[in-house]
C-alpha cells in the first residue's frame, strides 16, 4: 500500500481537493447570491409598503381631517392610544404600527412608543418587553402634526440569514472533510491499479519479457491502459526476439563468408607465385564479398521499407502489366529449372504503391518458389479483383512449409534447415512482408493448401487515384 505522504502528493488527491474547494466556493456563491437577492426583495417590499401607507395616510388626513384619521387608527374596543399589550398581537401578526402626534409632538393616536426620523431607518419601540427591530419613517402633515409608520422586520429575513450562515458552515465542515476522505481512497485505488502497471514494467526491465499487466475485465480506462501497455510489451518482446534472431543470423551469415575470405587470403599468400591460382582465389573472395554486400543491402532496404520512407513515392501501378512482365522475365528461368510457371492475370488491375518495391516483392516470391519447391513443380501466379480491391496469389504445389515453421517464415534470417546449407540469407520473405505491410496489403500463408501459397489483398483505390 502506498505511503500516506505519497497519496497526499498525488495528482488525484490534489485534484479532488481542488474540485471540492471549487464546488464549495461555487455553491456558497450561489446560495449567498440567491439569499441576498431574496433579502433585497423583502426589504424593498417592506420599504415600498411603508411609503405607500404614509402616502395614503397623508391623503386621508388632508381630505378627512385629523379626527377621521384618529378614528381610523383606533383599535376595536380600545382608546385611540394603543396599550403595550396591543403590540404583542401586532408583533405576532406582523402588522403595521403607527403613531399620530399633534403639532406639540404629543401622541393622539397609535402607539406612543414609536419614534422615527423623516428618513426610513431601523429603530426599536419604547416598550419594556419588546426589543425587536423595525423599519419606521415619520412624515409631517400640513398642520404640523407628525405621522410615524413602522413595520417589524419580517421573520423571513432572519430565517434566510440563519440558513445562509448554517448552510455555509455545513458545506465547509462536511464537504471539505468528506473530500479529504474521498480523495484519499480514490488516490489509493488509482495507485493500486498503477502499481500493477509499474510492477509489469519493472519485471520487463529486469529481463522477464513475458510479464504483463493484469486486466480486471471492467473495460475502464485502466484496463484500456493496461491493454495498451501489454500490446507495447508484446511488440517489445517480438522486437527483442527479432533483434536476437538478427544478431545470430548476421553473425552466422557473416562468419562463413568472412572465414572463407580469410582462407582465400591465406591461399593467395601461399600461391603468390602462381598468377592463375591467385586470380581464382580473388574471384572466389569477390563472390563472397558480393554476397555480404547483398545481405547488408537487403537489411538496409528492409529498414527503409519498415520506416515507411518509400510511401511518399506511391502512385497508381498497373499490377496486371507488372505481374505479366515478371512472368515473361521468369518463364525461361523456370524452364531451365525444370519447373512450370502458370499465370492467370486479370487485365486492368491497378493499385497504389511503389512499382520498384512491388517488382521486388514478386521477384522474391518467384525466387522462393524456384529455390524451395520440388523438382518439376508447378508454380502459379494469379491476380484478380475482389470486393473492389486486388488479390495477388503466388504459390507452388510442393510439400509446403511444416506447420511448426509457418509462423516464423517472415522472420529475418529464418531458414527452415538448421544446417543453413541452402543458398540465401533468410531475408527474402522478410522483405516481402515489409513491402506488403507498407502497401497495406498484408501477406498470408494459406492453410490447407498443397505447397506454399502466399496471398496479398490490396485495398481499393481511393481519392485522386480512384478510377471508374
Amino acid at each position: 500500500m502506498p505511503a500516506l505522504s505519497t497519496i497526499l502528493r498525488s495528482t488525484v488527491f490534489q485534484r479532488v481537493l481542488v474540485s471540492s474547494g471549487v464546488f464549495v466556493a461555487l455553491t456558497l456563491a450561489a446560495i449567498w447570491a440567491i439569499g441576498l437577492v431574496l433579502l433585497w426583495q423583502i426589504d424593498r417590499a417592506e420599504r415600498a409598503e411603508i411609503a405607500r401607507l404614509l402616502t395614503e395616510a397623508r391623503e386621508f388626513y388632508l381630505v378627512e381631517g385629523r379626527d377621521a384619521l384618529v378614528d381610523e387608527l383606533r383599535r376595536e374596543g380600545t382608546e385611540p392610544l394603543w396599550s403595550e399589550d396591543d403590540i404583542f398581537v401586532l408583533l405576532e401578526e406582523e402588522e403595521t404600527i403607527v403613531v399620530l402626534r399633534d403639532p406639540e409632538f404629543e401622541p393622539v393616536a397609535g402607539f406612543p412608543g414609536l419614534y422615527a426620523g423623516e428618513t426610513l431607518e431601523e429603530t426599536a419601540l419604547d416598550h419594556p418587553e419588546i426589543d425587536d427591530p423595525l423599519l419606521a419613517q415619520s412624515v409631517e402633515l400640513f398642520d404640523g402634526s407628525v405621522l410615524t409608520v413602522g413595520r417589524f422586520i419580517p421573520e423571513q429575513i432572519y430565517e434566510i440569514w440563519r440558513f445562509l450562515v448554517s448552510g455555509s458552515a455545513a458545506l465547509v465542515v462536511i464537504v471539505l472533510p468528506l473530500s479529504l476522505v474521498t480523495g484519499y481512497f480514490l488516490s489509493r485505488g488509482v495507485f493500486r491499479r498503477l502499481e500493477t502497471l509499474s510492477t509489469a514494467a519493472e519485471a520487463v526491465a529486469t529481463g522477464q519479457m513475458s510479464a504483463r499487466a493484469p486486466l480486471t475485465g471492467t473495460g475502464d480506462e485502466f484496463d484500456r491502459l493496461a491493454a495498451g501497455v501489454n500490446q507495447m510489451l508484446d511488440r517489445l518482446e517480438a522486437l527483442t526476439r527479432n533483434i536476437e534472431a538478427v544478431s545470430v543470423g548476421v553473425a552466422h551469415d557473416l562468419k562463413t563468408p568472412l572465414s572463407n575470405i580469410q582462407g582465400r587470403l591465406e591461399l593467395i599468400r601461399r600461391d603468390v607465385a602462381d598468377p592463375d591460382a591467385v586470380v581464382e582465389h580473388l574471384d572466389l573472395a569477390e563472390a563472397r564479398l558480393a554476397g555480404l554486400v547483398r545481405v547488408f543491402d537487403a537489411m538496409l532496404r528492409l529498414g527503409e521499407i519498415e520506416a515507411g520512407r518509400r510511401r511518399s513515392a506511391f502512385a497508381p501501378v498497373d499490377l496486371s502489366a507488372l505481374a505479366q512482365d515478371m512472368v515473361d522475365s521468369y518463364a525461361p528461368v523456370f524452364d531451365d529449372a525444370d519447373k512450370r510457371l502458370d499465370a492467370a492475370i486479370l487485365p486492368g488491375l491497378t493499385v497504389e504503391g511503389d512499382r520498384e518495391l512491388l517488382t521486388q516483392l514478386i521477384a522474391n516470391l518467384f525466387d522462393n518458389a524456384l529455390e524451395h519447391s520440388r523438382d518439376a513443380a508447378r508454380v502459379h501466379i494469379a491476380a484478380m479483383s475482389v470486393d473492389g480491391g486486388v488479390r495477388l496469389e503466388i504459390g507452388d504445389d510442393g510439400p509446403g512449409i511444416p506447420p511448426n515453421l509457418r509462423a516464423r517464415v517472415f522472420e529475418r534470417f529464418f531458414r527452415g534447415e538448421a544446417s543453413r546449407t541452402t543458398p540465401g540469407n533468410g531475408l527474402g520473405l522478410a522483405l516481402v512482408k515489409a513491402i506488403a505491410d507498407l502497401h497495406g496489403a498484408g501477406i498470408e500463408l494459406l492453410q490447407n493448401r498443397p505447397g506454399a501459397v502466399f496471398v496479398l489483398n490490396f485495398k481499393p483505390l481511393v481519392g485522386p487515384y480512384k478510377t471508374v
